[in-house]
Formats: structure tokens, sequence, C-alpha cells
């Protein structure tokens, strides 16, 4: 009965009901996320492409990149001297590399005679 008076089959290939099916596409494509036109989204993945993460100061422009797993600065493969097929899984930047060995471990200062005092 069911299948002749809609015409159609009650359950889509998914195993969900076709009406349920129609009414989440409409509600989907009705959503906020959806109604940009193309023009609005052509210039957000432009600005994408221009925001500046490197500190080489230069934009995305469509090259590799890397996070750094402690700063969380994106830098370009060819900043971090990364080759594409040799990534690392886990990368920390140049930056927080230097940064652990400059901080002091002590307060303690070094005497020309190598004896140490406080």
């Amino acid at each position: 009965d069911l299948r002749s008076h809609n015409n159609m089959s009650p359950l889509d290939s998914s195993g969900s009901t076709a009406e349920s099916y129609t009414s989440d596409t409409t509600l989907s494509a009705g959503s906020p996320t959806h109604q940009f036109s193309s023009s609005q989204e052509l210039n957000d993945s432009e600005e994408e492409s221009e925001l500046i993460t490197c500190f080489c100061m230069k934009p995305y422009a469509g090259r590799p990149m890397i996070e750094c797993s402690e700063c969380e600065t994106w830098i370009h493969f060819s900043c971090a001297k990364i080759r594409k097929n040799n990534v690392p899984e886990v990368y920390t930047c140049q930056l927080c590399r230097d940064s652990k060995f400059t901080a002091r471990k002590s307060n303690r200062v070094r005497t020309e005679n190598n004896k140490f005092t406080t």
C-alpha cells in the first residue's frame, strides 16, 4: 500500500525512510553554511591563500606546510628545510627548539676558575 501510494520505495539505499532523507537534505541545504555564493567562496579561498602564518612572512600560496607541535605555527616545508618525501610525524620549529636551550636552568653563575657561586 505504501509503495503504490507514494510511488517510491519507503526505504532509500541507506536504510532510512525516503521522507526523512528528503527532509534532512532540505534542512542541510538551507543551513547557513551552504548559503554562500560562488564569489564569496572564491574570496574565502583567496583570503586563506593570502593568510600569513610562516615566519618568512610569505603567504600559504598553495605551498606545502607543516604545523609546529608546540607553538602551532604553520611553516612552509622549504622554510623548515623539510622534503616532501621525508615529512616527520611530529615537528617542532627552530624557534621552539632554540627557546628550550636559551632558558636558564639555574641561577648559578660560573666564575673564571670554573667554580660555581650562588
